[in-house]
């Protein structure tokens, strides 16, 4: 049960104001009610956003409106709303009926209403800060001036500057070899988290996702960035044991959660019976709802552990304090979906992405993680055979803060066996201790499976340069490790 806040309960300097701050926000919503779409989540579930009487009342109201189709709130729009609600009817006229919505939307512009929401999103966070102990009435002067988003950076700020004099956060040591390093070395210390179920290559040329350290996976749209890093890496870490998470800024939750049915009802359960097209379109019958029930059934036993993180913004202060969040709550690898190369993005905007990333960095190595991103090539470097840093653009200078780095892409109609720009796939053989060789077993190819390659651009921890062919069949999400293979560079 939601306990519901008190105004009263608050000193009058955080509470001052409130009742304004809500109805120019609501009535921006009223004179614009498209607006009410940008603010689904406002006062749902467990949201406390608006907390006056009023306020309440009026978005309350001006949403079931606008869920009902209106999309114009005139007099006659409000008073056929209310027929047959007489108890709405009679509070709304005892504020004043059309007359007060009128007469508050003519003062209101709809063009700031982020500004307007962003003000009582501050005094929130304020009233959040006093209830957790911080004297904020000393600086409420000081805060008038600031957004909500300065707040948080004044605090952040003020938190970091007493860890780094404390040095919480920095350690000082010598480089002399010891007993303790070598041991660390011994048992394979500095080997990241395996992800070598299903691509035991790749795995094997990056030692899995390093510990404090970034992993880039990208690729155009639609190549599979998500779905492979879903299937191949989040989905055997954490059957492994690993605590995951996935943050994301595109897709929803219940697309991940299509991605993790329909791996457990192909790899727990062997069923076949349902693509992922057809977990999209529904209407299941008697034998798949009985397997459908046997994976949910797994999903908790075995998956339960998986967080998370829908975005609806690119902020990326809210991602760092996220990671930071579950970073202290024990998740070992978080995947970050999605980071963009996009074609029109002026240099400020390439340079904030670059900020950006070292900070993420500096937050992945300072929490030990695993931080996997998946990236998003720029469309001009779509027809590239050989994907290299280059495809990163005017953001190649991100390449610094990762540590690993692959790109991916369908294979071409002419690089199949025989063709002109043969990829010519292959495995290295064992010999008899089972051991390999340098010895290579040529694998052969089927025109009518789709095979995506992976360019690992960066790692360091083996040789970088070399290409990993997969065959990927998008109705089941599964990927098959093909072997190496090796792509034509047209910039040699």
């Amino acid at each position: 049960m939601v306990i519901q806040i008190s105004l009263k309960d608050y000193p009058q300097e955080l509470v001052k104001g409130r009742e304004s701050a809500e109805a120019t926000f609501v009535f921006c919503l009223w004179k614009q009610p498209d607006l009410f779409d940008d603010f689904q989540r406002i006062n749902t579930n467990d949201d406390q956003t608006l907390k006056t009487d009023d306020g309440i009342f009026y978005f309350s109201f001006g949403r079931q409106m606008y869920n009902q189709g209106f999309k114009s709130f005139d007099n006659v729009t409000i008073y056929t709303f209310l027929e047959n609600k007489p108890t709405v009817k009679k509070h709304f006229d005892e504020l004043g009926g059309y007359a007060t919505v009128s007469e508050l939307c003519s003062l209101v512009n709809p063009e700031n209403v982020d500004a307007y929401y962003d003000k009582i999103a501050k005094m929130n966070t304020l009233m959040t800060l006093h209830d957790k102990g911080f004297n904020v009435i000393d600086n409420i002067e000081k805060f008038a001036k600031m957004t909500n988003q300065e707040v948080y950076d004044y605090y952040d700020y003020i938190l970091n500057s007493v860890s780094i004099k404390n040095t919480h956060d920095i350690d000082v040591e010598t480089l002399e070899i010891d007993d303790k390093f070598l041991k660390e070395c011994d048992e394979g210390s500095a080997q990241g988290i395996s992800y070598g179920a299903h691509c035991p290559i790749l795995n094997y040329l990056t030692l899995g996702t390093p510990l404090g350290d970034m992993y880039m996976f990208a690729g155009h749209s639609g190549v599979g960035k998500t779905s492979f890093v879903f299937e191949n890496m989040i989905l055997p870490m954490t059957e492994s044991g690993v605590k995951c998470a996935v943050i994301s800024n595109e897709q929803r939750s219940k697309d991940f959660k299509q991605l993790l049915l329909v791996h457990i009802m192909t790899t727990e359960l062997d069923y076949w019976g349902l693509t992922r097209k057809k977990l999209k379109i529904g209407n299941f019958t008697d034998e798949q709802w009985e397997y459908l029930r046997k994976a949910k059934k797994i999903s908790h036993e075995k998956y339960g552990n998986i967080q998370f993180v829908k975005l609806f913004d690119n902020d990326m202060n809210k991602v760092k304090r996220i990671i930071k969040k579950l970073a202290k709550l024990g998740y070992q690898t978080i995947m970050f979906d999605t980071m963009k190369s996009e074609d029109e993005i002026d240099e400020a905007m390439w340079q904030q992405l670059l900020i950006h990333s070292r900070k993420l960095f500096q937050i992945t190595s300072r929490e030990n993680i695993s931080l996997i991103c998946t990236y998003q090539l720029a469309l001009h470097t779509l027809n590239k055979r050989y994907l290299d840093a280059s495809c990163l653009s005017n953001a190649k200078q991100i390449k610094e803060v990762f540590s690993e780095m692959v790109y991916a892409r369908p294979l071409w109609d002419d690089e199949y066996p025989g063709e002109k720009f043969d990829v010519k796939p292959y495995q290295l053989e064992k010999d008899s201790s089972g051991k390999y060789t340098n010895v290579r077993k040529t694998i052969p190819l089927d025109r009518d499976k789709k095979y995506i390659v992976a360019f690992l651009d960066k790692t360091r921890n083996d040789d970088d340069k070399i290409q990993v062919l997969y065959q990927f069949n998008g109705r089941f999400n599964r990927w098959k490790e093909i072997g190496y293979c090796s792509v034509f560079n047209e910039h040699k």
